[in-house]
């Protein structure tokens, strides 16, 4: 769903682009990051509050845990939960303050990788220009298959080398293992440029291929068949066999038509897909030269984002435990972000780039903020602000439960002063007084009167 709606803003950042006649996938790509960083600020901005808060909470927080830390009955743990309320009311805060914000930004940044990685999925326009492609490798996917298998049965064993053409055959099958459309798209806006190569060296030596598998035999044909399972397969590898046999002259002019339609549309990827001396559509480990500074773009724009993060919290980091295994993730992250960006696509790899510099950016500002700003002033606000908010329904479950566990406590209290007091007045009644207490020397005067009554 959040694929969707970033979807609708990667397309029409596209077709503005396309209006104002530079029509490219990786200024629409630098655009359409800024525009999600921008619209997601509020959010960073919160969660930065909530941090700088829990700076201050956590040494009271964790001093109530240490009080109760022995403690597992359930009046100590309500207890327990009542004191840390009162912390983070003190605060104006909650204990889900930073959940909200980490709940809305991860559907969003999981989102945005599969919009970049599969652009053709969410922007019709570039869409059409894949589609004609696709339509041609799935009409010719059948084709393809029969002439690697009979080449590869019949015609290899006269000839130890195969020929660049068969060759480039053999890995074009390899890498369209579908004849759905839409799954060959997907496979066409990740090609490398070897695999287009093989696509148009298939096209351009069709007829030798067909002039070769005329020397195939009816039989071989026949064995060929009898390896097919459905009748309508059947029906198409007949006609396939039959235009082998004829040398057909149309299905030589089809791969001919076939190569036209691939080469124009090749064009116009080319340039909607070229950024400066990158082609977005190929990795980096496969362009080499200008396009490795991107993976080394990634980890440094990383590493630069994580810093001034860091930076900002830098006191409370000094005495967190915790602060050695960070500094170490925040170099570890961002080299493997960099062996990442080799193998994909390299407009994902802009698109980590342009995301953690916008980061950086948004970082650098709420620093500054932050060190102007009174955090007295951000509590004061907090703290009105949770005055006019009604409570949320964890906190009056929370009460509820504090409530009914007092209250039942009280009542096996008082239960238990009145369960003594019934004994103690039975045992008067029943004369089996507690040994040594006034009720028994009462009754022991007693005895004696009525002992003594008669005489």
């Amino acid at each position: 769903f959040c694929a969707k709606i970033l979807g609708v803003v990667m397309r029409y950042l596209y077709l503005f682009l396309d209006k104002i006649g530079i029509a490219n996938i990786g200024i629409a790509i630098i655009l359409f990051t800024l525009i999600v960083k921008l619209l997601m600020f509020p959010l960073t901005l919160k969660q930065q509050k909530f941090s700088k808060l829990s700076n201050l909470m956590n040494p009271e927080l964790q001093a109530i845990q240490k009080k109760y830390r022995n403690k597992r009955d359930n009046e100590s743990m309500m207890k327990q939960q009542e004191e840390m309320n009162a912390v983070y009311k003190k605060y104006g805060t909650s204990p889900s303050g930073s959940c909200l914000q980490l709940l809305i930004q991860m559907p969003i940044l999981f989102s945005l990788y599969y919009v970049i990685s599969g652009i053709p999925a969410y922007v019709p326009e570039v869409k059409n220009i894949y589609e004609p492609i696709s339509t041609v490798i799935v009409e010719n996917y059948d084709n393809f298959n029969y002439m690697e298998d009979a080449y590869v049965t019949y015609i290899a064993g006269k000839d130890e080398k195969i020929p660049e053409y068969v060759q480039s055959l053999k890995n074009v099958n390899a890498e369209f293992t579908s004849k759905t459309e839409n799954k060959v798209i997907d496979v066409l806006a990740r090609l490398q440029n070897k695999s287009w190569n093989d696509l148009d060296v298939v096209l351009k030596n069709g007829s030798k291929i067909i002039d070769e598998l005329s020397a195939v035999t009816d039989e071989q044909w026949k064995e060929m068949k009898d390896k097919i399972e459905t009748d309508a397969e059947k029906k198409e590898f007949d006609k396939f066999v039959e235009s082998i046999k004829d040398g057909s002259e149309d299905e030589k002019a089809e791969f001919e038509k076939d190569l036209v339609v691939i080469d124009k549309n090749k064009k116009k990827l080319d340039e909607i897909n070229n950024f400066g001396p990158l082609n977005l559509s190929q990795s980096p480990l496969t362009l080499m030269g200008w396009a490795l500074l991107i993976p080394v773009l990634s980890a440094l724009t990383q590493w630069l984002s994580s810093f001034l993060m860091q930076l900002a919290n830098k006191d409370a980091m000094q005495d967190n435990p915790m602060n050695s295994t960070m500094k170490s993730m925040n170099i570890i992250m961002p080299l493997i972000s960099a062996v990442f960006c080799l193998q994909f696509p390299t407009g994902l790899g802009i698109y980590w780039v342009c995301s953690a510099l916008f980061q950086a950016i948004q970082q650098f500002f709420i620093n500054i903020y932050f060190n102007k700003v009174d955090i007295n002033e951000i509590i004061q606000k907090n703290v009105e602000k949770q005055k006019n908010k009604k409570p949320s329904f964890t906190s009056r479950m929370m009460e509820a439960a504090y409530a009914n566990e007092t209250n039942n406590a009280n009542k096996a209290k008082g239960n238990s002063i009145a369960n003594k007091a019934k004994i103690n007045t039975s045992n008067i009644q029943n004369g089996n007084p507690k040994p040594g207490s006034m009720a028994e020397k009462a009754n022991m005067v007693k005895k004696y009167n009525e002992k003594n009554k008669g005489k």
